[in-house]
């Protein structure tokens, strides 16, 4: 068993494709009994025929009303799908539910249990040996009551995300049949996670998110839902705009991209004390507290699944946080690292005599409702369109998983 400690983390890895987490304040022996309890009942676990009914009836008609989500979950949803390196689909899922049984998910527990990848993080008045010895029953139950064995190396894959190529677009559509509003999520890949582009990123989202409402919600009116952050996965980030509006999703994402064409200048503008007032704006919120023990508890399995393992996190970006300026921009409509990948969830509900209006003249106007002028927008390059995930992905290359932030054989050798 391999273990590595940093301030009041533990973390555990051995071969397990399931993770555990303990939230404990001053674990005792009732405790530990109860955990033995628990894990006793996992290993000798028989399915109920009837809560297996029940839960699959949830699960299916779960899959199924998937369809009727708001379409911005779907732009969401979508976005995922396309960027991930392997991600089963609500579709896939639903083809294969008739083949669930109580006699295979019988026969399949034995086989989960018989191969498995361990972390673990115990967080909380308890020592160093309480938590080892946590591990140890952990272990202990699993390879006498399962036979329990390591993943090969070769088997505790993890995901990654695909890297789009620099100066590419490309555009993804589907349709929503339930709804009469459309939605777009415009992603802007940056690229790995590392201390310099997290801090770069969130302090651009700092400073366009109040621009981003005020001018693309409540000037141009484009739909209520209009959020603008970051978004990260698989150790890859990006800037995410999310639209959900009655108007064509060509045309929102048009005004997308004259918004932010306009905040280079507005960020050029922005006078220095503006700025530190963004910069201590987010310091802040980056040294805030959790109010709960569970709160810094999940902050910590957050580094742990991503096996990242920076338990000094907001103390080590805030410090490069500080020494930002206001020069750095990789998102501005000519920028050569520029990656972009737009969603668009179009609503069918009126049918297409209709959606084609509204791509018409009433969205060409170069004012808003209140009469004032819309900003400009610029000239695009023509999006390659994605009709087929599987060729998509199948053409694009993979960022690598970002490098542990601590060195873990160190970590390891002080246990």
């Amino acid at each position: 068993m391999q273990s590595s400690t940093t301030n009041k983390c533990l973390t555990k890895g051995e071969s397990l494709n399931c993770q555990e987490s303990f939230a404990i304040g001053g674990y005792n022996q009732k405790q530990k009994v109860l955990l033995a309890k628990i894990l006793e009942k996992m290993t000798t676990f028989k399915v109920d025929p009837k809560r297996f009914e029940i839960y699959k009836e949830m699960y299916t008609r779960s899959l199924k009303n998937f369809s009727a989500e708001q379409p911005h979950q779907h732009a969401i949803y979508y976005t995922s799908v396309l960027m991930s390196e392997f991600m089963w689909t609500k579709d896939e899922l639903l083809q294969c539910v008739d083949e669930m049984t109580v006699e295979k998910l019988d026969a399949f527990i034995p086989q989960l249990l018989s191969k498995l990848y361990i972390e673990g993080l115990i967080y909380g008045n308890v020592t160093k040996q309480i938590a080892l010895d946590i591990v140890e029953t952990v272990e202990s139950i699993l390879t006498t009551k399962c036979n329990t064995k390591p993943l090969l190396p070769s088997q505790t894959k993890r995901l990654r995300e695909l890297q789009l190529p620099d100066g590419s677009s490309f555009v993804y559509h589907e349709k929503n049949h339930v709804h009469k509003s459309s939605s777009i999520e415009v992603y802007y890949q940056c690229g790995l996670q590392q201390t310099q582009p997290n801090m770069l990123l969130e302090m651009f989202v700092q400073i366009i998110a109040e621009p981003c409402f005020d001018i693309l919600r409540t000037k141009e009116q484009l739909g209520y839902i209009v959020f603008s952050g970051v978004r990260r996965s698989n150790g890859v980030q990006g800037l995410r705009v999310i639209i959900q509006s009655d108007r064509s999703p060509e045309y929102v994402e048009k005004r997308v991209e004259a918004f932010l064409n306009s905040m280079d200048d507005y960020i050029k503008d922005m006078t220095d004390e503006a700025f530190q007032k963004h910069l201590k704006a987010l310091v802040s919120k980056r040294m805030e507290k959790p109010k709960k023990i569970s709160g810094q508890n999940s902050r910590y399995w957050s580094e742990i699944l991503s096996q990242q393992y920076n338990f000094d996190r907001e103390t080590v970006e805030v410090e490069f946080l500080k020494t930002v300026k206001k020069e750095d921009d990789r998102i501005a409509v000519g920028a050569p690292y520029r990656k972009k990948f737009s969603i668009h969830v179009v609503s069918s509900v009126n049918g297409e005599k209709e959606l084609t209006e509204t791509n018409g003249e009433k969205q060409t106007t170069e004012t808003t409702e209140d009469g004032n002028n819309l900003l400009p927008s610029p000239e695009l390059p023509p999006p390659m369109v994605v009709t087929s995930v599987a060729e998509f992905k199948r053409d694009m290359g993979l960022y690598p998983l970002p490098r542990p932030y601590i060195d873990l054989q160190k970590a390891r050798s002080k246990l």
